[in-house]
């Protein structure tokens, strides 16, 4: 059954439908538990189960193989291909939505990109309850949708420069704010030098320091990401959106949103029914 079961994996099938099978026709791993799909990888890379060493040599006197070493070797070779197929694949999204735009409506924590499992497309999970999860492509072009309407509103072109005179004063807030990194350090290994702190309060100080210089400089990062943006007609802000690259496309969706939040499925997909966008206000 084994053997049958690499069939299928040469056949194109995944090790999910593979262990799936093995269920359905009753077989049990030798602690008498049903196969889950960690169990079927780890016991087909073993060399074992082709008479082999871990260096590719027989061993000596082994008795009956379950897979002949080529056999073996094939399905190692599989392995390693699907393994950078998948890899490849999940390279090749640009999360633009991450880094605390995209967060939780059950919980306030951030979003991050994530896939159900190695064949699943791109999504977004919290990562703090872990109680939403949104295909991250419907989530992006609902966003980048409501984005580019919000620009063509009357009074978008005076909104937008208010914007970014907010973006050009907060951008050197931060930058002050993490050139005085250094110094906020020195001052808290300061007093716990002089014995005012207690270790407990200096090791959560120092870590809340290096988490918010972390993101003080993603946030930087963002801002300055922000390209010029034409705002014409209907026409000439879509080419715009389609050419742009994700860089531009995030520093835009930065300076107009403040947080896309997404609820729980509820049994709709649907990101109208589950998404809210908190849209920044200029205070200039």
């Amino acid at each position: 059954m084994l053997r049958e079961a690499v069939t299928l994996l040469f056949d194109g099938q995944t090790e999910a439908e593979a262990t799936r099978w093995l269920t359905r026709k009753g077989m049990l791993t030798p602690r008498g538990n049903e196969f889950r799909r960690e169990v079927l990888h780890r016991l087909l890379t073993n060399p074992r189960l082709a008479g082999l060493h871990e260096n590719g040599e027989p061993i000596e006197g082994w008795d009956e193989r379950v897979l002949e070493p080529a056999v073996f070797m094939r399905l190692q070779k599989l392995y390693v291909e699907r393994s950078e197929k998948r890899s490849a694949y999940r390279e090749a999204h640009d999360y633009l939505l991450t880094g605390g735009c995209a967060v939780c409506d059950e919980c306030s924590q951030p979003h991050v990109g994530s896939r159900a499992h190695a064949d699943a497309p791109p999504s977004y999970k919290c990562d703090g309850c872990g109680k939403t999860r949104i295909n991250a492509e419907k989530l992006e072009d609902f966003v980048a949708e409501h984005v580019l309407a919000e620009l063509l509103k009357p009074g978008a072109r005076k909104r937008l420069e208010k914007l970014e005179c907010d973006n050009e004063a907060e951008i050197a807030r931060l930058k002050e704010h993490i050139a005085g990194a250094d110094e906020r350090f020195a001052s808290i290994g300061d007093l716990y030098g002089r014995g005012l702190m207690v270790k407990a309060a200096f090791v959560a100080a120092q870590k809340a320091s290096k988490e918010d210089l972390r993101v003080s400089k993603l946030r930087l990062k963002h801002l300055e990401q922000m390209t010029d943006l034409p705002i014409g007609d209907v026409h000439d802000l879509v080419a715009w959106w389609r050419t742009a690259s994700y860089a531009s496309k995030r520093g835009l969706v930065l300076l107009e949103v403040k947080h896309v939040r997404v609820g729980r499925a509820e049994g709709s997909q649907d990101p109208a029914k589950r998404v809210l966008i908190d849209w920044r206000q200029p205070t200039t």
